[in-house]
C-alpha cells in the first residue's frame, strides 16, 4: 500500500471512530454542559470544543504513530492506527472527565475538589 493511501486510511479510521464515539455522547454531553454553564451559548462552544478536542487529539496520535513507526504492512499499520486512536480518545476521554467531575461531583455524592 503506498504512503498517501496508508495516511489516508489513517485519517479515516481516526475521524470515524471519534465521530462515532461523539455520537454516542452528544446528548448526555450536552445536557451536562447545559447544566453546568451559565447560559446556552457557553453550553454551545464547549461542546463544540469537545468535539473538536476528541477529533483532533486521536488524529494527532494516529499520524504521529504513522510517522514514528511506518510499516509497510497494511495490517500492522491498520494495527498501530487503530490503537493509537483508542489511545488518543481515552487520553481525551479522560481529561474531558477528570474537568467536568469538578463541577458535577463525583459519584456517591462527594465532592472531586
Amino acid at each position: 500500500m503506498n504512503a498517501f493511501l496508508q495516511l489516508l486510511a489513517a485519517a479515516l479510521v481516526s475521524v470515524s471512530l471519534s465521530l462515532l464515539l461523539l455520537r454516542i455522547l452528544s446528548d448526555p454531553l450536552t445536557r451536562v454542559l447545559e447544566r453546568v454553564c451559565q447560559d446556552a451559548d457557553a453550553a454551545a462552544f464547549w461542546r463544540s470544543y469537545t468535539w473538536a478536542m476528541l477529533t483532533i487529539a486521536p488524529l494527532l496520535v494516529s499520524l504521529a504513530v504513522q510517522m514514528l513507526w511506518p510499516t509497510s504492512d497494511p495490517l500492522d499499520a491498520f494495527h498501530a492506527v487503530l490503537m493509537a486512536t483508542l489511545g488518543g480518545l481515552l487520553l481525551g476521554l479522560h481529561v474531558l472527565g477528570k474537568r467536568l467531575v469538578q463541577f458535577i461531583g463525583a459519584p456517591g455524592g462527594r465532592s472531586a475538589s
